[in-house]
């Protein structure tokens, strides 16, 4: 059985896509090492994956998790506007990183049909806007979207892909969950490796390789997205200095925070104001 910790879900868009497509089109199979959500928003469109080839009409949801080959078709005189959303940093306990449980990526919303397509409706609206923290605004949009999803897998569903992953693993995954929800607490603090693995009862080196084997990143990388994405938010919703927003989330150097925030986000702190 898989299980959700609200408290350190924190979905990573990789992108929202409004699409259009009114020309003859086969894309070619291909996958993702992500998440991707598609939907029918209005029209009518081929897909293959499975080895099936399968018609989708307005309304209708596909979510491919990872390594998933498929491909997207357009006949002649088919015409199809579509959403498609990239997901990563998904933990979900009982399943391995990055993975939702559907087996099928055809989803069958079935009461929570409606509810999901109006949110994906208002997700494109929100992301065609540009209004202020439109990016925010998806997010939590996306959230209510996933949040559908599980809820119209019940675990009789023969779609559900419960059993996938070994106790062993969970265990593994156990101790990602309590890294990261201790991370996500204290991000402010002065953490180290070692630190970490001493309150976890585990060597540094081990830590590090269950780490970056779930999340694809060391656990000190994990701290510092988790403390920029805490600047980034304070930087556009306060008029604390740089440098105090640097101590706030843990750098006492402002200058190797600056550092750091350019090198992630391509964009330096005293910008994020001006841009926005």
């Amino acid at each position: 059985m898989y299980h959700i910790h609200s408290n350190i879900f924190n979905p990573e868009i990789i992108y929202v896509v409004d699409f259009w497509n009114k020309k003859k089109n086969l894309r070619g199979y291909h996958h993702h090492d992500f998440i991707e959500i598609s939907i029918v928003l209005e029209g009518t469109v081929d897909y293959e994956f499975n080895e099936t080839r399968t018609r989708l009409f307005t309304g209708d949801a596909l979510l491919f998790n990872p390594g998933l080959p498929h491909t997207e078709i357009h006949p002649a005189g088919m015409e199809s506007h579509e959403l498609h959303i990239g997901l990563s940093n998904i933990l979900i306990e009982g399943l391995p990183f990055n993975t939702f449980p559907n087996e099928n990526p055809l989803l069958d919303l079935g009461i929570y049909q409606e509810a999901f397509f109006k949110k994906a409706w208002q997700l494109t609206q929100e992301f065609n806007s540009h209004n202020l923290h439109h990016d925010l605004m998806g997010k939590g949009i996306i959230l209510e979207m996933l949040a559908l999803i599980l809820r119209s897998l019940t675990p009789s569903d023969p779609n559900n892909c419960l059993a996938v992953i070994s106790e062993k693993v969970k265990q593994k995954q156990t101790l990602v969950n309590h890294t990261i929800y201790y991370l996500e607490n204290h991000h402010q603090e002065d953490i180290t490796l070692e630190m970490l693995a001493d309150m976890l009862y585990i060597s540094p080196a081990q830590l590090s390789k269950v780490f970056r084997k779930i999340t694809g990143r060391s656990p000190i990388k994990y701290l510092i997205e988790i403390r920029l994405k805490h600047a980034y938010e304070l930087l556009l919703h306060t008029n604390l200095t740089i440098k105090e927003i640097a101590e706030k989330v843990g750098y006492h150097d402002p200058f190797y925070f600056s550092k750091l925030f350019k090198k992630h986000y391509h964009l330096a702190p005293s910008n994020v104001r001006k841009r926005n």
